[in-house]
């Protein structure tokens, strides 16, 4: 990793990063399910399938399997970027289809001119425990600057502390106490879930729009049979990969030694399990930079 990253996930365990890989891996597939597998919005895919060489960045890349999947809907000539300020899981170039290529920057820093008024679409998600408190509008308007005259940039996110159970989980409401802590203490934005196509109006974007997905709507659908084991496994996952990173960080109030985390750990996996069922909106909001 290059650089000192906000990023806390990766703290977990002695073998995090290869856990975290995992993890970020699953979390792909959960969210495309609950965003009805379009990897874009439906009239950004539709752009891009008009342009001959289409060009897309992911920024907070990751594992890349989001540009991998996407690859595979767009022509051998599209030109993928994945860009992440934590190169660790990034996996090795002959796992990727030739199209795509990795590296490294800082979103909060100017972009390398190469990159510069380069890309038809800007992908981002899965921000928010990197995004800095009051930094929303200026993180936009530097992404703004991968964009083609016309581009569009496109943000997933969700937040924990919009999660809901039903019936009512209590483990649940003590483990959003603590992230919400550790927020408010780490100096990030609390509404960027919800606050993005705000910050792209305020950076000067047309046409900006969010949705909002929530995985509990999944329960009525086609993937129904079997999808409350995957939010049950979903949750635990990532609840258990925060907190531990928020207490190698130092803790917060309700996490400040390892007893702490396993009795909680051991709550929420009472807690969410059997039919208990789980509700959090995935939000993707998109804008487009003006001609």
């Amino acid at each position: 990793m290059t650089g000192k990253s906000l990023y806390i996930l990766n703290e977990s365990t002695k073998n995090g990063i290869k856990q975290e890989t995992v993890r970020l891996e699953l979390q792909h597939r959960f969210c495309d399910d609950i965003m009805n597998n379009e990897l874009l919005p439906s009239h950004i895919t539709n752009q891009l399938a008009e342009t001959p060489s289409p060009r897309v960045c992911d920024i907070a890349t990751g594992t890349a399997i989001w540009l991998k999947d996407l690859a595979e809907t767009l022509p051998a000539s599209a030109e993928l970027v994945g860009l992440d300020f934590d190169v660790s899981k990034f996996p090795e170039p002959e796992a990727l289809p030739s199209n795509i290529r990795l590296g490294f920057v800082d979103a909060y820093e100017p972009f390398p001119e190469e990159f510069q008024n380069r890309f038809d679409v800007v992908h981002l998600r899965h921000f928010i425990l990197a995004t800095k408190r009051d930094h929303g509008v200026p993180l936009v308007q530097n992404l703004l600057s991968l964009l083609r005259p016309g581009g569009w940039l496109v943000w997933v996110e969700a937040g924990a502390t919009l999660a809901s159970a039903e019936p009512p989980s209590e483990a649940l409401f003590q483990m959003q106490r603590i992230y919400y802590n550790f927020v408010k203490a780490a100096n990030l934005e609390i509404d960027a879930t919800l606050a993005r196509a705000s910050y792209m109006r305020q950076a000067g974007l047309l046409d900006c729009d969010d949705r909002s997905y929530n995985c509990g709507s999944v329960l009525f659908g086609p993937q129904a049979s079997d999808w409350l084991a995957k939010e049950h496994d979903e949750f635990i996952l990532t609840f258990a990969q925060i907190l531990k990173g928020i207490l190698i960080k130092g803790g917060v109030e309700g996490m400040r030694t390892q007893k702490d985390f396993d009795e909680l750990l051991s709550k929420l996996r009472e807690d969410i399990s059997g039919t208990r069922r789980l509700h959090m909106p995935v939000v993707r909001a998109s804008g487009r930079k003006s001609l």
